[in-house]
């Protein structure tokens, strides 16, 4: 970018309010501002991580719910898996076993959270695939969104006698199995089947967690056992 003195005399404004403006750009990561000699501010790529905080913190302050996210996830996850299935090479799909490995060994154990993380993950591994940046983005933005709420509501999955097998391994391992044929029409049955089975197994899981909460009369709640 220009120096401080091109700068306040193309937008006709004083030296302090152009640094209270490069500021607030350099705080939500558009700018980077270098001082001493050969200082000044420059444009900087917007990361993902960046450009996820900021849209994650747009999310909270609405309200969001679960189907709102899994309305998403059903569109954007099956056309996932149907891109990705010819390109996905033998270490990615040692990766997604390995992945889908772990999350059983997490459910055996019981530790619900790190269970999500990685069934995420599996997922996330996918979108990596895809040679459609945008694509990408929104499915990891989303993945990421769903974590969070997971873990802010509390939605501990190891809390439940649910089990996670029906929901969302076999899926994992079925999908292994038909991006193994390079069969991108089952791969795009199966994952929208899963997000349909996703969805149904976190409906179930929040109702566990709100029958759990001490301000919740459970007693008139039909969900509660």
């Amino acid at each position: 970018m220009e120096n401080e003195s091109a700068l306040t005399a193309r937008f006709s404004t004083s030296k302090w309010t152009l640094r209270e403006a490069l500021k607030s750009l350099e705080t939500q990561g558009l700018v980077r501002v270098k001082s001493g000699p050969g200082g000044g501010a420059g444009v900087t790529e917007v990361s993902a991580d960046t450009a996820n905080e900021m849209l994650w913190n747009f999310c909270f302050s609405r309200d969001l719910s679960i189907p709102d996210i899994y309305a998403l996830r059903k569109l954007l996850e099956p056309a996932l898996a149907r891109q990705v299935t010819p390109l996905l090479s033998e270490e990615a799909l040692a990766q997604l076993t390995a992945t889908a490995g772990r999350c059983c060994s997490y459910r055996r154990d019981g530790r619900g959270v790190s269970e999500r993380q990685d069934e995420i993950n599996f997922h996330n591994l996918l979108a990596a695939a895809s040679p459609n940046p945008l694509l990408r983005f929104l499915i990891e933005f989303l993945n990421g969104l769903l974590l969070k709420v997971v873990v802010a509501q509390q939605y501990d999955p190891a809390l439940t006698g649910i089990d996670l097998n029906y929901y969302g391994h076999d899926y994992h391992l079925d999908l292994i199995e038909a991006f193994r044929a390079r069969d991108a029409e089952r791969a795009a049955q199966l994952m929208y089947d899963h997000m349909e089975a996703a969805e149904d197994y976190m409906a179930k899981v929040a109702a566990v967690a709100e029958c759990g909460r001490p301000s919740n009369d459970s007693s008139e709640d039909p969900r509660c056992p």
